[in-house]
């Protein structure tokens, strides 16, 4: 399994992240991330959870970490607003992290692919054109794909 960690943890987007993460098969959430209000409280505590279905129990439990943190995850989902994913994504692959973002920000930039698995895997070519250094940066096409 992979190690994931959620960036906006507390946010909508965030959990939507956590509740299609927490029982899937090819990833273990093992760190949420959030900004410095949530930073130290359980999970549980920090998010106003929104979700129709109940918290994972495990997640719930789990010490929110600041942006500044550096999980020991293998990728890092970004469930971040645009007006700060930019560079804290960019911050995250420079330390080496695959990061999957749900954001605008890196749409339109020519090494980044805007990624649907299921359409067009050979997109991911375009990470070897990345300068981050050992990490890189993924997106979605829009937020509602």
């Amino acid at each position: 399994m992979l190690r994931a960690a959620i960036l906006g943890a507390t946010g909508a987007v965030g959990q939507t992240f956590v509740r299609l993460l927490a029982d899937h098969p090819l990833f273990e959430v093992v760190s949420v991330v959030a900004s410095e209000r949530s930073a130290g409280k359980p999970y549980r505590e920090a998010a106003n959870w929104v979700q129709a279905t109940p918290m994972p129990d495990r997640i719930g439990d789990l010490v929110v970490k600041s942006v500044d943190a550096a999980p020991e995850a293998d990728v890092v989902f970004s469930g971040l607003d645009a007006s700060v994913a930019g560079d804290v994504e960019a911050d995250f692959a420079r330390r080496g992290y695959a990061v999957v973002s749900n954001a605008r920000n890196y749409r339109m930039d020519p090494t980044v692919p805007l990624l649907i698995p299921e359409v067009n895997p050979d997109h991911l070519a375009l990470i070897d054109r990345q300068t981050w250094g050992e990490g890189f940066i993924v997106t979605n096409p829009n937020c509602s794909t």
